[in-house]
């Protein structure tokens, strides 16, 4: 039940104009189709009764007996020859046939007319006119001319046919109870074949019963984080309210991350998606913002070569980068950039676009690299999709554990189940997914599984000085990029 409310709820527009197209349509063909009146009138069967009780029953029984007769000779070309005439209409007895129904209740000796007729009057007179030719057809086959003695059975009006104030046909009211029932009925087909044929990712429930793998984190749509914004970066006209929901998303992810493995947290995590377009290099940058504002030293490197983002995000110089470290062109500690006030933040370029980024990405020295940061930092690579391009499969040896962004009905849940076996397939690890650009408020969040109250508390960071990355180790070059150099060195003294 629970389901097919959703699914009424997902796609209300759509069914609701369906209902309202049937209904409109529906009262549309009553209103053209021509308006049918009836109205009824009545005749008794009696016969001539003598003083006995057993005369009278003898005498109900013959009326009841000669009004099953009487009813086909109501049906008949002379009682309709006679109303014709009385009339004093020029149509013809077959017409008069088809506009007239007789009828006998059971048990009884009484004959009821039924006229039918495009207006009210013409209705009422019509069956006023067919008792009135029955009574002289009875009078003329009980009592032929030259007769003496009085007929036995006797045929009299028992109630007048009057005009009808609303039309029989079309009934407006049944027809728009079933115009009403159909556009259900229709609205429910097509909101079954919409899922049926709608692939895209919608629910949490989903991902966990597609892939098996726990969704860690639901972030918002919001237009603080259009454009490639960080939440940082978001003017003062933006809502309040809606910047400290998407950080408590954040927040809520960073924590998550750390309690994967409590014993060993992951210290390198690849952030990628299944096709371009779903957000991750956007929560790529707020993710390590939400990590930097706990104290924690963090560094990003934009492991998307072909299309690099987080200079742009954290608005730093470009040109110099991951592939120029790599190829030993600049020391990484020239390299690395600091995008903020933050001590604990640091950023790696992508730098220049290089002809093999996947050889480049997948190299010793690469490792090396992620190895040395990681002993001072959690790393966040951002890597391109998974069904682009093999890089984030690759990298995702390298790391502890890949994190797979889904945009909100934007993927497919056959290109996610593929985007994860390409992790799984070359033994990576998928830390968990998250679900991004959730609708924050309206019908569209209950389906993604997302609840906010409208609680609002300071977003204020806590009090006390944030540690510098520079004071982390005492002595000698302690910055994380000196760090990571001189782990670097360290490896290469001992190989």
């Amino acid at each position: 039940m629970r389901d097919f409310v959703q699914l009424l709820r997902r796609y209300w527009v759509g069914e609701l104009a369906i209902v309202m197209l049937t209904v409109g349509l529906v009262a549309a063909l009553t209103a053209v189709q021509p308006r049918v009146y009836e109205s009824t009138a009545s005749g008794l069967t009696q016969a001539a009764t003598g003083e006995s009780l057993s005369m009278a029953f003898a005498g109900e029984s013959l009326a009841k007996s000669r009004a099953e007769s009487y009813v086909r000779v109501a049906n008949s070309d002379a009682v309709a020859d006679r109303a014709r005439k009385i009339l004093g209409t020029d149509r013809s007895i077959g017409d008069l046939l088809g506009h007239i129904q007789a009828s006998l209740p059971a048990d009884t000796a009484v004959i009821e007319i039924t006229a039918r007729a495009s207006t009210p009057d013409g209705a009422a007179k019509l069956a006023n006119a067919w008792i009135a030719g029955l009574t002289k057809q009875v009078r003329a086959l009980e009592a032929p001319e030259g007769a003496i003695a009085e007929p036995a059975i006797s045929f009299v009006a028992l109630a007048s046919a009057r005009p009808p104030y609303f039309p029989s046909s079309p009934n407006v009211q049944t027809a728009l109870v079933l115009a009403i029932l159909a556009g259900i009925a229709l609205a429910v087909v097509y909101g079954l074949l919409r899922q049926h044929f709608d692939r895209r990712i919608r629910s949490v429930e989903q991902i966990e019963r597609l892939l098996g793998a726990p969704v860690i984190g639901t972030i918002p749509a919001s237009p603080a984080l259009e454009d490639r914004r960080r939440v940082t970066d978001s003017d003062s006209g933006d809502d309040a309210v809606e910047l400290f929901t998407i950080s408590e998303s954040l927040r809520e992810l960073r924590t998550n991350l750390s309690y994967i493995d409590v014993d060993q947290p992951p210290k390198v995590i690849v952030v990628t998606s299944s096709i371009p377009g779903e957000g991750k290099s956007t929560l790529t940058a707020n993710l390590a913002d939400a990590i930097a504002s706990a104290n924690s030293n963090v560094v990003v490197i934009d492991c998307d070569l072909r299309r690099p983002m987080q200079s742009t995000l954290f608005s730093l110089r470009s040109g110099v980068g991951l592939t120029d470290v790599l190829s030993g062109r600049v020391d990484l500690n020239d390299a690395l950039q600091a995008p903020s006030d933050s001590p604990h933040l640091r950023v790696l370029g992508a730098g220049r676009v290089p002809p093999n980024p996947s050889e480049l990405l997948g190299s010793r020295t690469m490792r090396e690299l992620v190895s040395a940061l990681a002993d001072v930092a959690i790393v966040i690579l951002d890597a391109p999709p998974l069904l682009s391009v093999t890089d984030a499969a690759i990298m995702g040896t390298i790391a502890d554990g890949v994190v797979i962004t889904v945009g909100a009905k934007q993927v497919t849940g056959e290109q996610l189940e593929k985007a994860y076996r390409s992790v799984v397939r070359v033994n990576g690890k998928v830390l968990g997914v998250v679900l991004n650009k959730i609708p924050p408020r309206g019908i569209d969040s209950h389906d993604y599984g997302y609840y906010r109250s409208n609680y609002y508390t300071s977003n204020a960071d806590e009090s006390g000085e944030a540690q510098p990355v520079a004071s982390i180790e005492a002595g000698g070059d302690t910055s994380v990029d000196g760090q990571a150099n001189e782990q670097r060195s360290r490896r290469a003294s001992r190989s």
